[in-house]
């Protein structure tokens, strides 16, 4: 036979100090962290540059290995 579970009250498990209740600068209650999110759409164009670099290097990579292939062979 089960026996029922008993049920624990809910309770809080941590709560920001009482000098961060009038914090309003990012972060929330707890002040600001290292890992706030950046604005929207502000970071589109660095993303086009770095994958159109990214996309040029494979192919110079791709070309030399294809050289060097043909040189040996």
């Amino acid at each position: 036979m089960r026996s029922r579970r008993e049920r624990r009250e809910s309770r809080e498990v941590a709560k920001p100090p009482p000098e961060a209740s009038g914090r309003v600068d990012g972060g929330g209650p707890w002040g600001p962290t290292p890992f706030d999110l950046p604005e929207r759409g502000g970071n589109g164009r660095a993303i086009i540059l770095v994958a159109l670099i990214g996309g040029a290097l494979l192919i110079a990579l791709a070309g030399l290995w294809i050289l060097v292939y043909l040189r040996t062979t």
